[in-house]
């Protein structure tokens, strides 16, 4: 019996040490654009486990769009008023085609309670076919 005991605990293991987990945080960073006329700066808002997966993710997204690094830091860690505001994500997915995007803004859906969106006019007007004229 002692012997079964033992056994049946062993297999009792948890799958993920949880005193190792480094929890998700949300990160700002800004970034300028000094191709354009002018500096233009952009904010945007991520998801990162530390420090060092969000410089990998801004370092990744500012080498593929061809912009530069302002700065980027933990949102708990801006006071006033970036800390209350809401950013557009680093990286989007499409409602309607569920491509990721960052090359631009998304777009929202224009009805009302759909919080849907788009990474283009052309996948927002075709959600607007399928679903709310439908709908209507």
């Amino acid at each position: 019996m002692k012997n079964h005991n033992e056994q049946r605990s062993r297999e009792i293991v948890p799958a993920v040490d949880e005193n190792n987990i480094v929890p998700y945080e949300k990160w700002i960073v800004c970034f300028s654009d000094s191709r354009k006329k002018g500096i233009k700066l952009s904010y945007r808002e991520f998801f990162a486990q530390g420090f060092y997966e969000a410089f990998d993710m801004v370092m990744t997204y500012a080498e593929k769009q061809n912009v530069d690094i302002r700065w980027f830091k933990a949102k708990r860690n801006c006071g006033g008023t970036l800390a209350n505001y809401k950013f557009v994500k680093l990286e989007s997915f499409c409602t309607y085609c569920n491509k990721r995007f960052n090359h631009e803004e998304p777009i929202p859906c224009n009805h009302v309670n759909c919080y849907s969106t788009f990474c283009s006019r052309h996948c927002m007007n075709d959600h607007i076919m399928l679903l709310h004229k439908n709908k209507a």
